[in-house]
This record gives structure tokens, sequence and C-alpha cells, in this order.
């Protein structure tokens, strides 16, 4: 990576958005099983929408390639860094932005853990069906991007069935919004 760029990257995350050297550990670069051996120079973890965007469009235009990961759950090396790409951990895009009961949808980041979001709901005294052995680790943008089922898919649906809409950050950095109530 281009150190002007990492400089502004730096600039827009921050400390806690940046990590390289050794605070690069494992989980970023092996799968659950060991799997993958290419560790990243660099892993950039935003916080919001507004962070991802401006990450995605300053690679976008250096032609810098990135892989974006979530809970670190999947067992099919597509979240593994290959040579020369940065990771984009998306760990601290974590929070639950709304809970509306009385319409029964609640919205959250792509990094929330499916498990929080679980909680979140029985604590509205509503029920978010979707359930996976890893609830604890994976991330509700991991379970959209792959169409989680999980356990209850055969009364409740595919994780499509159950999302209204979608907030996501095209490859140029460009927000495309169809959040729905």
């Amino acid at each position: 990576m281009q150190p002007d760029i990492l400089e502004n990257l730096c600039d827009i995350l921050g400390a806690k958005g940046v990590l390289n050297g050794t605070d690069v550990h494992s989980g970023y670069h092996t799968d659950p099983r060991g799997v993958g051996d290419v560790k990243p120079d660099v892993v950039l973890r935003p916080a919001s929408t507004a962070e991802l965007s401006q990450i995605m469009s300053i690679c976008h235009s250096a032609s810098q390639p990135v892989v974006v990961q979530g809970g670190r759950t999947g067992l099919v090396v597509g979240a593994m860094p290959q040579h020369g790409e940065i990771v984009i951990s998306l760990e601290r895009m974590n929070k639950i932005e709304s809970i509306d009961p009385k319409a029964g949808t609640i919205t959250v980041q792509a990094g929330t853990p499916l498990q929080v979001v679980q909680e979140a709901a029985d604590a509205h005294e509503m029920v978010y069906p979707l359930d996976l052995g890893s609830r604890g680790s994976c991330s509700i943008g991991g379970n959209l991007a792959t169409n989680a089922g999980g356990n209850r898919v055969i009364r409740y649906g595919m994780t499509r069935d159950l999302t209204l809409g979608i907030e996501a950050v095209l490859a140029d950095g460009t927000i495309v919004n169809s959040l729905n109530g």
C-alpha cells in the first residue's frame, strides 16, 4: 500500500480504526479451521457507513484491492486476504441503530453479531428468528451476504426473507440506501 493512501486512511479512522504490524493477529488471515496464510499489511476497521464509504472511495481511486470481513466464521475462505489486499473488518460497525416494536423492525450495522440482534429483539418482546451455531460471533452482514438459513429456516425462511432493506457501500464508495420500515 502506498504511504500516502495509508496516511489518508489513518486520518479518517483514527488510531482505533487501523491495525498493522503485530496488531494484525491470525484471526484476520486464517479461518476457524486455520486455513489462510497471507497476512495483510493493514486492517481497516471503520465504525460507520460514512467511514466505510471514504475508505472504499480512496481504495477504488488508487486501485487498491480490499477484502471485507465480518465475524470471520465462514469456511469458504471468501474473506481471507490475498497478496496485496488490505482487510476491511466490520467489527466496529456493531451497533443497533433502531428498534421499532410497533412495526416489528430492527435496524443494525453489518458487523453486529447475530446474538446481539436476537437479544435486542427479545428485550422488546420481538423475535429475530435466524439462528446459527455461530450466533455469538457471526455478523448480520455475513448472514445477509450468504443468505444464511440456520436451524429455523423451514419455519421462517432464509435471511433475505427476514430483510426489509439494506444500506450498502459500493466499490467506488457510493452509498446505496434501500432501508424500509
